[in-house]
């Protein structure tokens, strides 16, 4: 029997990703990005963000309360 691995991502590993997608953003901004440029890295800032929200559910709630 075969079993995967999957590997989640860290809470640290997502913040850091979200602070290089805000740096982004604000560089976008500040050289007139288009709006499609934007949007996208909006749409990529949110996943990420959504990410992080999991990644700290699973670090902090009890073990108990995920099964349910």
């Amino acid at each position: 029997m075969n079993a995967t691995v999957v590997q989640l991502p860290t809470v640290e590993s997502l913040s850091e990703e979200i602070r290089g997608l805000v740096f982004e953003r604000q560089t976008l901004r500040a050289v007139g990005a288009p709006r499609e440029q934007l949007e996208a890295n909006r749409v990529e800032l949110v996943h990420a963000q959504q990410q992080l929200v999991h990644a700290l559910i699973r670090r902090y709630l009890p073990a108990d309360r995920t099964a349910a």
